[in-house]
């Protein structure tokens, strides 16, 4: 099923013009899931043998789905972005039976997932076609994320996808979604009125 529909039809499904499209990313442009899989895998995939290939891959889900709900801590301030992600790291070693590493050893771990994670940034099959479908109708577009915005803009150029306006994070917008100043701070940029404005997101984070 296609995530996105073309975009000469966005239009006829409003009663007022769209001048400007802003996106989510993760999980909505690219493939973070998977990404996250992968580089959980590649990484701890070799501590994992001793269970059940199911197994091994229900673990890899809880880590890249968080199924500790770190990120919400993350995102009322309670943890780092890193912060965050050791939580999630810590509780599916203890699902696996075994013994995370610490200290040094975990921030060596933490630097090759972030390394084999950024190889797998990728988009969705049908972002690019529908991105050009804009750019056709001169629709300017910028992406909203609760991540930092360098951050982001470095995930879109790796993952290939460029023509952005802007890219918002909750960094430089003082909240994050479901807030509304992240979108009223893309609006603002492109100087555009949110009732003119379409948003698209996939997930939360």
């Amino acid at each position: 099923m296609k995530r996105f529909a073309n975009a000469s039809d966005w239009n006829s499904l409003t009663t007022v013009p769209i001048r400007v499209v802003f996106f989510d990313i993760d999980d909505t442009l690219v493939d973070l899931r998977s990404a996250a899989l992968n580089g959980f895998l590649a990484i701890s995939g070799k501590w994992l043998t001793h269970l059940h290939p199911e197994r091994q891959t229900e673990i890899a889900a809880d880590f890249a789905d968080d199924g500790a709900q770190s990120y919400e801590r993350y995102m009322s301030g309670d943890l780092t972005f890193l912060g965050q992600r050791e939580v999630r790291f810590q509780r599916v070693y203890q699902m696996a039976g075994i013994l995370s590493p610490a200290g040094e050893s975990y921030i060596r771990w933490a630097s090759d997932y972030e390394a084999r994670v950024r190889e797998s940034w990728s988009p969705f099959d049908d972002v690019k076609a529908f991105l050009e479908g804009l750019k056709k109708r001169d629709i300017p577009y910028g992406a909203v994320s609760n991540n930092t915005g360098e951050f982001q803009r470095e995930k879109l150029q790796a993952a290939g996808l460029g023509g952005f306006h802007c890219v918002i994070g909750s960094d430089t917008a003082g909240a994050p979604k479901p807030h509304a100043l992240p979108l009223l701070a893309g609006c603002s940029e492109l100087k555009c009125e949110p009732g003119n404005t379409l948003y698209r997101q996939q997930s939360y984070k």
